[in-house]
């Protein structure tokens, strides 16, 4: 049980988002150390860095704490898949989406969260595997509004926030390419061209896309798969994208289903975005399920 006594690392990300952590590092572990008396942080300088630090580290602890993005905190969940170890994980989001925040409820203002995260309580969360080799905690994802995630230029991120998302978004909307691609789970097999698929564990998918509460569980043992037809022509993605925005789903373009597994086989190399970061993945993908892989505190 955890408590004021618990031994937590902290793996803080300084260029995360606005870089709020970078200027209230000091702050931060001054208002853990109210809660929990002994506190180690770990700056990160590199892409990686949190999951070396875990790797390395997270054995020696009863708890972690993540300040950061959600690619930062996908690097402290690979960590702890790769060593198969159980440790709870404390967010204080600190990047541009924050999209697990999101789904958590977890307030944006740095002392809120971290009283938050002394208050919350434990609970078990579904990760995603792919080919066996890549982690998400939350969504993976190609086509439409994939690249945003990860090609919006830092600059703008740190200058607009979220806002910079949302401008990328409209502005990739004129770069929509289909992608041909057999698809098969468990309930179902398609063929057919898309524009954009998601297989997610999340309320909110990019800062862009939200689903609805009751159709998403976090430890169900299966994910949210949305995919999208390609559209004949623009009145039709018009018709989309605001279905979309109302979650309102024409089924005639848009695929909504829960599954367990899921295999892709595309016609060429595709880009993915893994938790709001860059993947480069084979023709054929692998995803699957790993049920209550992950402790939350929330």
């Amino acid at each position: 049980m955890l408590n004021e006594e618990s031994k937590v690392l902290l793996i803080i990300n300084p260029t995360a988002g606005k870089k709020k952590s970078k200027n209230n590092i000091e702050e931060i572990v001054t208002l853990l150390k109210k809660y929990y008396h002994n506190v180690t942080p770990l700056i990160t300088n590199a892409k990686g860095d949190a999951t070396n630090f875990v790797n390395s580290e997270a054995r020696n602890y009863d708890m972690m704490i993540c300040c950061g993005g959600d690619g930062t905190l996908n690097e402290v969940v690979s960590g702890l898949m790769s060593i198969n170890y159980d440790i709870p994980i404390g967010y204080i989001p600190a990047g541009t989406t924050n999209d697990l925040a999101r789904t958590f409820n977890i307030p944006k203002d740095i002392k809120k969260s971290i009283k938050f995260i002394y208050n919350g309580k434990l609970t078990y969360h579904d990760i995603g595997i792919i080919n066996d080799k890549n982690y998400f905690s939350y969504v993976s994802s190609f086509g439409a509004f994939t690249k945003v995630s990860y090609a919006t230029p830092q600059w703008l991120k740190n200058r607009l926030g979220h806002f910079a998302y949302i401008l990328d978004g409209i502005k990739s909307v004129g770069d929509i390419k289909p992608y041909k691609v057999k698809i098969k789970t468990e309930e179902f097999e398609i063929e057919d061209e898309f524009i954009f698929g998601s297989i997610s564990n999340s309320l909110s998918i990019g800062g862009i896309l939200q689903l609805n509460k009751d159709e998403v569980s976090l430890n169900d043992g299966k994910f949210e798969v949305l995919l999208i037809r390609n559209p004949h022509n623009p009145l039709e993605l018009r018709g989309i994208l605001y279905g979309l925005i109302h979650k309102k789903y024409d089924k005639k373009y848009i695929l909504f289903s829960k599954v367990k597994h899921i295999f892709f086989e595309f016609e060429r190399d595709t880009d993915w975005s893994c938790d709001g970061e860059y993947v480069n993945l084979s023709k054929v993908i692998e995803i699957k399920n790993c049920k209550n892989a992950i402790q939350f505190i929330r």
